[in-house]
């Protein structure tokens, strides 16, 4: 039981420090955390979930050291207050896990191995029984719990050192890689899925390595975004089409936004697409995106400083990487990428690997995707 309240306080710890810093959350071999993150059920009555995951453990490991230390004291009522809490975390846990399973679509590591943890304490604890400890091996079993808290301790101290560690930005390897998407025409009144028309040619990666994602890796349909952050068709269709689409299959795609910015007539483009990316580097690429869609009449450095200050961002890393030329490459490349295409305007939409010609609206989108699904 200790040791399992150990490992779950562990895992509910650092998701703790990650919701409320905001730092960038590593998932391990599953891709769900930052969809989970987002999700509604973060946080309950204004509370971050997993604060309740740290209390829930704390409490059970104070308990244990309690009853080691007296077990003749309050033995009965020790054993029901954990037997409760166990009964509480274990409901919690697989209420979360269905949640993740059957409405998120997807699953955060970390939340796994706290249900995994309050799944083993509860059923260790109806193994649990009474047995007189003597005076010599109640102090072997303390011995033993504070030898096992302290191993405990160092062990997610080191494990908190490297889970912390600043990392590149998130890539993925999406094997869309064979060249310029072929041409998907949607038109105007469009009720059933258009048929490709052209082939594909050699050409850019249709999501580079340094293409920000959101949403499951496993997931079957993928949503490329062009956009450039100062055109005002890209700021309707972000509200219309972009963010409720992103919203209504939350885990169930991947979203790849990358830059297109039309310097001859948005001069203020350019410095916004360079920003994207330094928010990116700093793992706050998609809520700084919503940010500049939500203020696109004001991009000049001093906003784009501003935004970046407001979401709690490092500003002298964020101020160096506006400077910064690799910062610039990585938007030109996607702005090439875009132009060996065919793209001249935007937004312009890339579904798998066919790109859509003209801007469909929320219900021509959304039933692409489910065919697709």
């Amino acid at each position: 039981m200790f040791w399992f309240a150990l490992a779950g306080l562990f895992a509910a710890s650092y998701l703790l420090y990650t919701y409320v810093t905001g730092v960038d959350l590593k998932c391990g071999p599953l891709s769900g955390c930052e969809v989970v993150r987002n999700s509604k059920w973060a946080n309950w009555f204004g509370i971050p979930t997993p604060a309740f995951g740290v209390a829930f453990y704390l409490a059970v490991i104070v308990l244990s050291i309690y009853r080691a230390y007296a077990p003749h004291k309050n033995a009965k009522l020790t054993r029901i207050f954990i037997l409760l809490m166990a009964w509480a975390g274990f409901l919690e846990s697989v209420f979360l896990t269905l949640i993740q399973r059957y409405v998120l679509n997807t699953f955060c590591f970390w939340c796994l191995v706290s249900a995994a943890s309050a799944t083993g304490l509860f059923i260790f604890v109806w193994l649990d029984k009474k047995v007189e400890f003597g005076i010599e091996t109640a102090a072997k079993e303390l011995k033993i719990v504070f030898a096992t808290l302290f191993i405990g301790l160092v062990a997610g101290g080191v494990g908190f050192y490297f889970l912390l560690q600043p990392t590149a930005p998130k890539t993925s390897n999406l094997a869309l890689t064979q060249g310029t998407p072929e041409k998907l025409y949607v038109p105007d009144g469009a009720t059933t899925t258009p048929q490709v028309n052209e082939p594909a040619a050699e050409g850019y990666p249709i999501v580079a390595d340094t293409t920000p994602i959101e949403g499951a890796m496993t997931s079957k349909v993928t949503l490329v975004e062009f956009y450039d952050f100062q055109c005002p068709a890209c700021g309707v269709y972000h509200k219309l089409v972009i963010k409720p689409l992103r919203d209504k299959y939350q885990g169930r795609i991947k979203f790849a936004p990358r830059n297109f910015p039309l310097v001859e007539v948005h001069p203020y483009a350019m410095g916004a697409a360079i920003a994207g990316v330094c928010s990116q580097r700093q793992g706050k690429f998609f809520e700084y995106y919503d940010t500049l869609f939500a203020n696109q009449k004001a991009l000049t450095r001093p906003d784009l400083e501003k935004y970046a200050q407001s979401l709690g961002m490092d500003m002298e890393k964020f101020k160096s990487c506006l400077d910064d030329k690799t910062a610039q490459d990585q938007v030109l490349n996607d702005y090439n990428a875009g132009r060996s295409f065919g793209i001249s305007s935007t937004p312009t939409l890339i579904i798998n690997d066919a790109l859509i010609e003209g801007s469909p609206n929320l219900d021509v989108m959304s039933r692409l995707i489910d065919e697709r699904l």
